[in-house]
């Protein structure tokens, strides 16, 4: 009888294994990290969605997390604060990522045609330096260069004859103080995109626009543009979407302030959640971000989808 359970186990077993084994095995495969991506991803947006709808507050005992609809929304879209944190991030967003795409893009080029060999492995190492650096660590080394008393950028230009600019004290230069550290960090970063995407590009294209008697500009403008145009909308975007989410440089440079000059989507978001403890708010002003940025990265899509197209009319 013993032996009859054991049989009819074993079959089981084996029959169990069998199915595992033959049938959609890779949905099985799926199975913990399908979890993994429930509990760490899709939970905490659900949970976030909902708080925003709420009126929870951590520093308020009766505060139990009721429904209020809209009202957090209403009220950050009525603020002042608001605004001007959404005005600074845009402002420093549409800039830096500008000008770190256009002296990228100025670098790469001048790289890839004019340096070869171990020349350009040591450019690399020491263009690549500044984006290695932890964030926190690059904000701190800034904020001692821009020091107004005894900053070596003052001093030099104290010894050069020229005015001595409030850097981080400034309304008017704090957050484009800000925005020079991050370019210094994060330009390499195009350098990087771009240069690989200008090796791509075969040089027999560039020996037939030769032949033809082409100029550089006409190359530059025909061939090169042309070939690149997905690596430079990648760059763009890439950079776009970690610089609306710029925080770290900005936290220990300026605090946002003097006032609210630098003072960015982000950081007032954190200042909401971690300052204020209104949860609500800060979960809204969270879904707030992500909604600009995702029709921000839209528009841009579809701008350059439009010029694909009308080139190829051309």
């Amino acid at each position: 009888m013993a032996s009859s359970t054991d049989d009819t186990q074993t079959h089981r077993s084996t029959g169990f294994s069998s199915y595992v084994r033959n049938e959609h095995l890779e949905y099985w495969f799926a199975i913990p990290a399908l979890l993994i991506l429930l509990a760490l991803v899709i939970f905490p947006m659900v949970w976030s969605l909902w708080t925003s709808f709420t009126d929870l507050n951590l520093t308020i005992a009766t505060s139990n997390g009721a429904f209020v609809g809209l009202e957090n929304y209403e009220t950050l879209l009525t603020s002042d604060r608001f605004w001007t944190s959404i005005r600074n991030t845009a402002y420093y967003v549409g800039l830096g990522v500008t000008i770190e795409f256009t002296l990228g893009f100025a670098i790469a080029l001048f790289m890839a045609n004019y340096t070869r060999g171990r020349v350009t492995t040591v450019l690399f190492t020491l263009l690549l330096l500044p984006m290695m650096m932890a964030p926190i660590v690059a904000g701190l080394i800034w904020r001692l260069l821009f020091q107004e008393s005894f900053g070596p950028i003052n001093y030099l230009l104290a010894s050069l004859g020229v005015g001595q600019p409030a850097w981080l004290s400034s309304t008017a230069m704090s957050l484009n103080s800000v925005l020079i550290a991050d370019v210094w960090q994060w330009t390499p970063f195009m350098i990087l995109i771009l240069y690989t995407g200008r090796l791509s590009i075969s040089e027999d294209l560039y020996e037939a626009a030769r032949i033809d008697g082409a100029d550089r500009w006409f190359t530059f403008r025909h061939v090169t543009l042309p070939q690149m145009k997905g690596v430079v909308a990648i760059a763009i975007l890439l950079r776009a979407m970690d610089a609306f989410k710029f925080f770290d440089k900005m936290f220990v440079m300026t605090g946002g302030g003097p006032g609210t000059s630098s003072e960015l989507g982000t950081y007032y978001n954190y200042l909401l959640g971690f300052d204020s403890f209104s949860m609500g708010e800060a979960t809204a002003m969270s879904w707030l971000l992500l909604l600009f940025a995702v029709v921000l990265a839209n528009v841009f899509l579809s701008v350059l989808e439009r010029g694909e197209g009308g080139d190829r009319v051309v």
